[in-house]
């Protein structure tokens, strides 16, 4: 039907196509409550002040469907006749149960109630795929409607991630419907889940949106452990009632689906749900769930409960990984105590698995996107590296003096082997294997962002990874050059590791490359982060309705904003020590919050004509070591208004300074403080 016609239908109270959605901001689909204009970042924030939340706008209307848009306002919608149906509009991902109210019916009728992530399968009487059974698609939930009543989904059919929710009528009579709204479930401890414990804001509007997608993605992956999916998939419809893990809160892999912990993505997750929301319980308890569901061989699980899948040595060490990541952020040694027998038990088991050139040859393949094969594989290596590496401090905390020496020790002599067998000095990149001629994206990323490369094989991989770009997204050669999403978070954190101005510059001209094109595609859900897509040529975007439009490991770019960009990083135990060293690329300005578990550290940065100025704030008992950009110049740097290092003769005046060319760093910085430079003459 012509444009004209719809509206000709609409004024008249019918329509029977879909009607074109009008693109609202982040502040319009966001509850506002306290969002001033001193706070600029809460423009950007999409998760909602209330767990009431309601459609915003109708997509479609399809046979007789009288004043569709009466609905929103809590007037009566009328759907007549068999297939008649009404696609309304939350404006960005939700989560939770619905409700349906009806002002009316004709007799007894059967509604439909169906739901979609993504434009390209809205509109239509069957939800999409969740349930990863034989089905392609979901099917719908009935509703018996007869005369004034409410419906709300039963708790078993929370529908895990969702933008569009198409109300049908599947028998011959008539039903008005005059309400219709969602209890958000995300989020479970958050008494008001728009209040984040951080945020971050920067001079590149596109990053705004980007950081609050992900911490946004991340919210809706964080959920009640009593609400995963249930496996083996139901023989119709869902079952979202599947109990995954302990405590209340828990980290999992996607909204819609799994629903479930995968130790993967706990390697994005954490970071990131630190460093939007400091939400490390969630964390805790999706580690201990892995832990607990240990084999007798040390063995880990690729999958949490309902799934409780075994057989990958990279997910086996992914989880061994983020233990590191949990107690950096927290501290936590009643923690680490409890699951240590359990690390070392991990650590020995994948160790056996090292062969006598000195490299863990991996057995147990599957893996994040494909199965890989046996033998020296990198990523596997350098998930081992870091396991090691970060091992030995933890046995120092346990107070195992040994087993540190000894970690610390096959760290060192693995970091060897890597860099003898699997560096080609030709590519500037590790291999895939070591008679590979593959140099995989996510190895690659890791080695930078984790520190096993030095500076210069850093800096190297990073050029040889934007050799891997195309016009839209970072590819992966390990996956027949599909766009990488989850290996993508990491080489987002790589380039701002490698440091340096262009690979600084790399890491947000491909946040905004990839993640804008995410975010801002019209069949995406114009909020969260994907599980993964297709090449613009392959002619689809996800070619199926199972992939996840909010996946937490799409969300590398939220902890590289805040580490990076912003600069503000946790170095030690708890937070008591930080850094803060930001990484500006083509920015002006940055402001933003980590939270400490002795409180926040607030910090901002301004760039202008090639000198710096910066605040920072930080809690009693905490540490702060701040670098200043040099942009290439000698600078000399004031702290409080008093000469702290000396550019033109190299020479520190106070906070033990020193310089490395690129930055002047200044150590033991409490309290408040502001910073400046200026060239040195």
């Amino acid at each position: 039907m012509h444009r004209n016609t719809v509206r000709a239908a609409l004024a008249l109270g019918l329509a029977s196509v879909a009607v074109p959605l009008a693109i609202t901001t982040p502040a319009a689909t966001s509850a506002a409550d306290d969002r001033r204009p001193s706070r600029p970042w809460e423009a950007y924030n999409l998760s909602p002040s209330s767990r009431t939340v309601r459609p915003v706008a109708v997509f479609a209307a399809k046979g007789e469907v009288t004043e569709p848009q009466a609905v929103l306002k809590g007037r009566r919608t009328a759907l007549s006749g068999a297939g008649a149906s009404l696609t309304l509009d939350f404006g960005k991902e939700v989560s939770g149960l619905t409700t349906l109210r009806f002002a009316g019916s004709d007799g007894a009728q059967k509604v439909g109630l169906a739901f979609a992530e993504s434009s390209v399968y809205a509109g239509e009487p069957t939800s999409d795929a969740s349930t990863g059974g034989p089905r392609s698609r979901d099917g719908a939930l009935p509703v018996d409607v007869d005369g004034r009543t409410s419906y709300t989904t039963p708790a078993k059919y929370l529908r895990g991630g969702f933008r569009y929710v198409t109300i049908f009528l599947r028998s011959a009579g008539r039903v008005e419907l005059d309400g219709v709204s969602l209890h958000y479930t995300p989020a479970p401890k958050m008494k008001d889940p728009a209040r984040y414990a951080n945020h971050f804001y920067s001079s590149d509007e596109l990053l705004n949106r980007i950081w609050y997608a992900g911490a946004y993605t991340v919210q809706l992956n964080t959920i009640s452990p009593k609400t995963g999916r249930v496996w083996e998939a139901p023989a119709e419809l869902w079952d979202n009632g599947g109990p995954i893990g302990v405590g209340d809160t828990i980290l999992v892999d996607g909204a819609k689906r799994d629903r479930t912990v995968w130790p993967g993505d706990l390697g994005i997750e954490i970071p990131a749900a630190y460093a939007a929301f400091n939400d490390t319980e969630s964390a805790r308890n999706a580690l201990t769930t892995v832990y607990r569901h240990q084999r007798e061989t040390g063995e880990l699980p690729y999958a949490g409960p309902m799934l409780e899948k075994y057989g990958s040595d990279t997910y086996h060490l992914w989880t061994l990984a983020a233990s590191w990541d949990y107690y950096t952020y927290t501290g936590d040694r009643r923690w680490l105590a409890e699951v240590w027998g359990r690390y070392k038990h991990g650590v020995d088991f994948i160790t056996g698995k090292m062969n006598d050139r000195g490299l863990l040859s991996i057995t147990g393949t599957s893996d994040s996107v494909r199965i890989l094969a046996k033998g020296e594989n990198l990523i596997a290596n350098v998930l081992l590296w870091r396991v090691l590496d970060t091992g030995s401090r933890l046995a120092a905390v346990q107070g195992d003096k040994e087993l540190a020496a000894s970690y610390a020790g096959r760290a060192k002599t693995l970091r060897a082997a890597v860099n003898t067998h699997h560096w080609d000095e030709a590519a500037g990149a590790y291999k895939f294997y070591p008679d590979s001629t593959i140099h995989a994206q996510d190895g690659n990323s890791l080695a930078v962002w984790y520190g096993l490369a030095d500076r210069d094989k850093a800096r190297r991989i990073s050029g040889n990874l934007t050799g891997n770009w195309n016009e839209v997204a970072t590819t992966a050669p390990e996956n027949k050059g599909n766009p990488g999403v989850f290996s993508g978070s990491m080489e987002v954190n790589a380039h701002f590791a490698a440091g340096g101005r262009a690979a600084d510059q790399a890491g947000v001209d491909i946040i905004r490359r990839q993640w804008g094109y995410m975010l801002d595609h019209p069949q995406g859900t114009k909020s969260t982060l994907w599980e993964s897509f297709r090449n613009p040529e392959d002619g689809c975007v996800f070619c199926s309705s199972y992939v996840s439009l909010a996946h937490a490991w799409a969300t590398g770019p939220t902890p590289a904003l805040t580490f990076y960009v912003l600069g503000l990083n946790p170095t030690g135990t708890g937070g008591r020590t930080f850094d803060f060293v930001p990484h500006p690329a083509d920015l002006s300005f940055a402001q933003g919050r980590i939270t400490t578990t002795l409180g926040a550290v607030d910090a901002s940065w301004k760039v202008a004509k090639g000198t710096y100025s910066a605040r920072l704030a930080a809690p009693r008992g905490t540490e702060g070591r701040a670098g200043v950009p040099t942009f290439g110049a000698r600078v000399n740097v004031y702290v409080d208004g008093r000469l702290v290092w000396d550019g033109g003769r190299g020479k520190a005046h106070g906070y033990r300074a020193y310089s490395d060319g690129e930055y002047v760093y200044l150590r033991g910085l409490r309290g408040t403080h502001s910073i400046k430079s200026a060239v040195a003459r």
